[in-house]
């Protein structure tokens, strides 16, 4: 075996092969870092961009929903009140008119064809003419038809049974009340310049038996 020879007079110098390696190493690794670092920043980005487009196109479509919604809660509504007050002007003629001596038998109110079926007692031929001739002489009514008369020789009593259809005019909205005293100043000059005029009677409800009336129409 061979001893190894010493020379104290030698510096003592570390190979550099292993440093230079592990330098150029680290040099790889760090810039493969960054490479990955820039690959997850692109990615984040369009991520990012991605999301913000989702975001856009939400936020459209929820304003459509809104405004469809609302569109359609309107029309909803305004359905429902239509169907609330279209029976109005039929239960105002009828409530309008009647009187003691007419005893309703049947009432059907047709709100698409803006008709009032009914059915009703009187005393007599009269008062069930008289009824018809009220109905017929109001302004929201259209026209008035008797269907059917027949007298009931009783008992208790003679009764007349009388069918009846009626139909309303369509109704027309009247002007706010706000307009209304804004064109009242206008109008008055007008109607202070004109010469008065007696103002019609309003018709009145149809009289009871013994009372005279028009005739059928």
């Amino acid at each position: 075996m061979k001893a190894p020879v010493i020379d104290l007079h030698r510096p003592n110098r570390a190979n550099p092969v292993a440093g230079l390696v592990a330098l150029v190493i680290g040099v790889v690794v760090v810039i493969a870092a960054m490479q990955y670092l820039d690959v997850l920043k692109d990615h984040g980005a369009a991520l990012d961009e991605r999301e913000s487009v989702i975001a856009r196109k939400e936020a459209k479509f929820k304003t459509i929903s809104n405004a469809n919604r609302a569109a359609g809660d309107a029309q909803q509504a305004t359905l429902m009140a239509q169907q609330r007050y279209a029976a109005e002007p039929a239960r105002d003629l009828i409530e309008g008119g009647w009187h003691p001596n007419i005893a309703l038998l049947t009432v059907d109110i047709v709100t698409a064809a803006r008709q009032i079926n009914m059915q009703f007692e009187t005393r007599s031929a009269q008062e069930a003419l008289s009824y018809a001739d009220w109905f017929q002489a109001q302004p929201g009514t259209e026209s008035v038809s008797v269907k059917r008369q027949s007298e009931k020789p009783g008992p208790p009593v003679k009764s007349v049974e009388t069918a009846l259809q009626v139909t309303w005019k369509p109704f027309v909205a009247q002007p706010l009340a706000s307009q209304a005293a804004d064109a009242a100043p206008a109008s008055a000059p007008a109607a202070a310049s004109s010469a008065p005029t007696a103002a019609s009677p309003a018709p009145s409800p149809p009289p009871s038996a013994g009372q005279s009336s028009g005739g059928r129409r």
